[in-house]
């Protein structure tokens, strides 16, 4: 990318012409690097129109809600939060590979209900999520089909994520160099069911290794639920080798977790049913 700024022109550029016929604009925000600069770009073209969405279930941390109040603030644009009950569908739980497109769809649906009282005409509404280059060619995404089903629109379809955090940057975002912090049903390892029980577990043992070790937000870091209640700590490769598990297996044991290992972080190391 050689250009960021004319690049970033060339994004809003893009949003206008999908969106201008559109009276509203809904982003699906969860305060992340993608969604963040997703927000910001639909607020610099319709900043009188432009809502984010954030869902809420068992499955966002409290951190993360958190996180995206303040990058909303900092943009400037409304956030808005819908309840979603995703984690009470029997195909959510059984997390057999199918998880994603259940949340997403949920997700899709809230939004569309947000202009309802408005008006009952979905063309009035252009929704859009943050998927960039990079999550097409991973196969577990299966939440891609619920955005196609739902007319999503995906502005950075033709940026990776390091153009999009090149661009964040460049648009002024603090989050830029955030880690990836997906949805807590994510450190789920498949099979192990999706329930509010074991998404609230994952929450407290990763707020634990976050507190033990002091690790910043450009940290990789997971803890894994495996088969047996096995908590599985992921971390950048270059502090494995400085973590001692003795200071948070105590923790963790306590919220349930039968056993605490460590190895290298890996993006999506147990979605696919990887041990």
């Amino acid at each position: 990318m050689t250009d960021i700024a004319a690049t970033y022109q060339s994004l809003l550029a893009d949003i206008a012409a999908r969106g201008q016929e559109f009276p509203q604009h809904l982003v699906a925000f969860s305060g992340g690097v993608d969604s963040s600069l997703v927000a910001k770009a639909v607020f610099d073209v319709f900043p009188q129109n432009s809502t984010c969405v954030m869902a809420l279930s068992p499955s966002v941390a409290a951190a993360m809600r958190e996180s995206a109040v303040a990058l909303a603030a900092h943009i400037g644009i409304p956030l808005r939060f819908v309840e979603t009950s995703e984690h009470l569908d029997p195909t959510y739980i059984a997390n057999d590979g199918m998880s994603c497109y259940v949340c997403k769809s949920s997700i899709y649906d809230a939004m569309e209900a947000v202009y309802d009282d408005v008006s009952s005409n979905t063309e009035h509404v252009l929704l859009y999520n943050g998927t960039n280059a990079d999550d097409f060619s991973d196969p577990t995404r299966v939440g891609l089909q619920a955005a196609r089903e739902h007319m999503v629109q995906s502005p950075l379809a033709r940026f990776t994520k390091a153009d999009v955090r090149m661009l964040s940057r460049h648009a002024g975002l603090p989050n830029w160099d955030a880690a990836a912090s997906p949805c807590l049903r994510s450190r789920l390892h498949i099979g192990v069911p999706a329930t509010a029980a074991h998404l609230l577990r994952i929450e407290a043992a990763e707020e634990a290794v976050r507190l033990a070790f002091r690790l910043t937000s450009t940290v990789n870091f997971r803890v894994r639920h495996l088969p047996g209640d096995t908590a599985m700590l992921e971390i950048d490769a270059a502090l494995l080798d400085a973590i001692d598990l003795g200071q948070c297996s105590d923790a963790l044991t306590a919220l349930g977790f039968r056993s605490v290992e460590k190895r290298a972080f890996r993006s999506g190391s147990v979605s696919a049913g990887h041990p």
